[in-house]
């Protein structure tokens, strides 16, 4: 079984025993553990280094039972001796940090003889398995997307708070054949590959340290990757045993930025400068025309409350007085919508007000009229009545509807009917 390990560090850190990413291997057994300490925690590159070890020594793939291993490991990393800053500012933020503990990624891997592998990660350290066909299964995140989305880490104060359970591991056992390649990666490499997964082929062909320091400079410069610390594990099968591993050599350091004294500069100047006459003419110009802009802006704004107000005023008013004749408009809406209505109504009083002027006639003539002329009045029009049948009546109408009299329907034939008739024969005899 060959194994190679690339590790390089951020520049942020200048020297490569600042890394927070730690890796422990027991080829003898086949069991591989990676860790990357967090920045924002206090020396995360101890605890990492603890719990890879840890694992690496006694490896357990049940959550409940690492975390019982880990808490115990917590006591090797309170009992280290830690040296403070000596700048009081830094002291302070450094003990803050140590009371909040060390946190880190974790994933561990056993490969097993019946061609499987057992796996337990919590974090977002990830492994890949290339096949023979540069097919890649990842775990536990297979896309850019859900590894973001992490927020499992073991925290050594969490630890011991009992807050840490078996959802914040993932474990599962994988078939592989021995063709296959087992990359295991921090999370800013992780990235890279699930992005841009022929990045696994480029990692592959790293032979030297240069290479691998020209690798990140050209993918940090292009943003490609994640300015960070950056480890790998890759594994593959081969008849011989051999570890190679690709860091930094103990001269190696990133170059530091040259940090400027800041001097403050004086608020007096040495040699006050002389303006001419024109000069502050100028200046005073130029302030009389910002002051008259002002009063111009200012005028403006007035004028545009004042006419917001006056709006704001209709607006209401107009609310109000639709309220007020909303009734009235519904009457009338309600009329055009229904005109049969309106004319039926109209019908019904003209018919009313005919009848009651019938009714005054009527009432008049029986007053002028003595009791037996309407009396006898009243036999002729019975007898004409009796003597007068319906068609004839309806034919005498027709014949006075002809000749141009108007008539009020008061039954088959009634009073006025008979006037009317009468008076149509006369004017016939006389032609």
């Amino acid at each position: 079984m060959s194994i190679k390990v690339l590790q390089l560090h951020k520049r942020a850190s200048y020297e490569y025993k600042h890394i927070q990413d730690k890796y422990a291997i027991s080829s003898d057994n086949n069991v591989f553990a990676l860790a990357d300490g967090t920045t924002q925690s206090f020396n995360s590159e101890l605890w990492a280094e603890i719990i890879t070890k840890e694992f690496v020594n006694e490896p357990n793939f049940s959550p409940q039972t690492l975390i019982s291993q880990f808490k115990e490991s917590v006591s090797a990393y309170k009992n280290a001796k830690f040296e403070f800053s000596s700048n009081p500012a830094k002291a302070s933020l450094e003990r803050a940090k140590h009371n909040k503990g060390g946190t880190a990624t974790f994933i561990g891997i056993r490969i097993k003889e019946n061609s499987t592998i057992e796996v337990i990660s919590c974090g977002d350290t990830n492994l890949f398995l290339l096949n023979s066909e540069n097919k890649i299964r990842p775990f536990p995140f297979s896309d850019i997307n859900s590894l973001d989305a992490n927020n499992s880490f073991i925290n050594t104060e969490t630890l011991l708070q009992n807050s840490i359970d078996e959802s914040f591991f993932k474990n599962t056992s994988l078939s592989f054949s021995k063709s296959d390649t087992i990359i295991l990666a921090t999370d800013a490499l992780s990235r890279l590959i699930l992005k841009n997964p022929n990045t696994i082929n480029d990692l592959l062909r790293i032979p030297t340290f240069e290479n691998l320091l020209d690798f990140c400079l050209k993918k940090w410069e292009t943003k490609e990757l994640e300015e960070d610390d950056i480890s790998a594990i890759i594994i593959t099968h081969k008849d011989h045993n051999d570890i190679q591993l690709i860091c930094p050599p103990i001269d190696f350091e990133f170059p530091k930025e040259k940090e400027e004294e800041f001097i403050p500069t004086s608020l007096t100047q040495d040699k006050p400068t002389q303006n001419s006459y024109m000069e502050m003419n100028e200046i005073r110009n130029q302030f009389n025309g910002v002051a008259k802009d002002m009063h111009h802006v200012k005028t403006k704004l007035k004028l545009h409350e004042i006419l917001l107000m006056v709006t704001i005023s209709l607006l209401m008013v107009n609310m109000l007085m639709t309220y007020l004749l909303r009734p009235k408009v519904n009457q009338s809406i309600s009329e055009q919508s229904n005109p049969t209505n309106v004319i039926e109504k109209k019908y019904d009083e003209t018919i009313k007000g005919l009848q009651s002027e019938i009714k005054s006639i009527k009432n008049k003539i029986s007053e002028t009229i003595t009791p037996n002329e309407s009396k006898e009045n009243d036999n002729k029009t019975e007898d004409n009545n009796k003597e007068i049948t319906k068609d004839e009546a309806k034919k005498r109408q027709q014949e006075l509807i002809k000749a141009g009299y108007k008539l009020i329907d008061d039954g088959i034939w009634g009073d006025q009917s008979e006037k009317a008739w009468q008076e149509y024969q006369s004017k016939k005899s006389k032609k």
